[in-house]
C-alpha cells in the first residue's frame, strides 16, 4: 500500500509539473508574440522614419518653429512637412509604448515625450484632426490630448528666464536684438 500511495503522489506531482510546464510554455509563446509584434512595428516605423526624413528636407526645425510662432503663415509645403514630422512623432510614441508594454526597456521616457512634439497649438490641432479609432483611448492618446498647447513656448520662456543679466549669459539672438 505504501508504494501504491507513493506512486499516486509521484504521479500527481508529475502531472502538476506538466501543467506548470505547459503554462510556462504558453506564457513564453505569448511573450514571444508581443516581442515579434513590437519588432515588426519597429522595423516598419524605421523605414517610414527614413522616408519621412527624406520628405522633410534638411531643416525641418525651421518649419516646426514657424508652426509654433506663426502657424497661419505656413505654406502648403510647410504644412506637409509638419504633417510628416507629427506623424513620425505619433509613430515613435506608439513604437516606444509597444516596447514598454512588451517589457522591453524603451530608449526614451514615453510619458514625457509628448510635450516636446505636441506642446503647441498647431500640433494639438493637427492631432485632433489626425486621431483615429486605433489611437483613441490609448494611454498615449490620453497623454497627448492632455498636453498644454503653450508648453513649448512656456518651457523656453522659463529657460530664457534663467539667462538673467547677473549670469552674463545671453543667446546669440538676444545679442542681435541689442545691437
Amino acid at each position: 500500500m505504501n508504494s501504491d500511495n507513493l506512486n499516486k503522489w509521484l504521479s500527481l506531482g508529475a502531472n502538476i509539473g506538466v501543467v506548470i510546464g505547459l503554462l510556462l510554455v504558453a506564457f513564453q509563446i505569448r511573450q514571444d508574440a508581443e516581442l515579434t509584434k513590437a519588432q515588426l512595428f519597429s522595423e516598419s516605423t524605421d523605414s517610414r522614419r527614413e522616408w519621412n526624413q527624406a520628405m522633410m528636407g534638411n531643416e525641418p526645425m525651421k518649419v516646426v518653429t514657424k508652426s509654433i510662432e506663426r502657424p497661419h503663415e505656413l505654406t502648403l509645403e510647410e504644412l506637409q512637412i509638419m504633417d510628416m514630422y507629427l506623424l513620425a512623432a505619433v509613430n515613435e510614441i506608439r513604437r516606444l509604448e509597444l516596447f514598454k508594454n512588451a517589457g522591453l526597456q524603451a530608449d526614451a521616457d514615453v510619458e514625457n515625450l509628448e510635450v516636446f512634439y505636441f506642446g503647441s497649438n498647431f500640433a494639438i490641432a493637427w492631432y485632433q484632426e489626425y486621431r483615429d479609432d486605433e489611437v483613441k483611448g490609448t494611454a498615449a492618446d490620453e497623454r497627448i490630448s492632455g498636453v498644454d498647447p503653450d508648453w513649448v513656448i512656456s518651457y523656453f520662456d522659463r529657460v530664457l528666464g534663467r539667462l538673467d543679466e547677473e549670469s552674463g549669459q545671453t543667446l546669440s539672438r538676444d545679442k542681435e536684438v541689442e545691437e
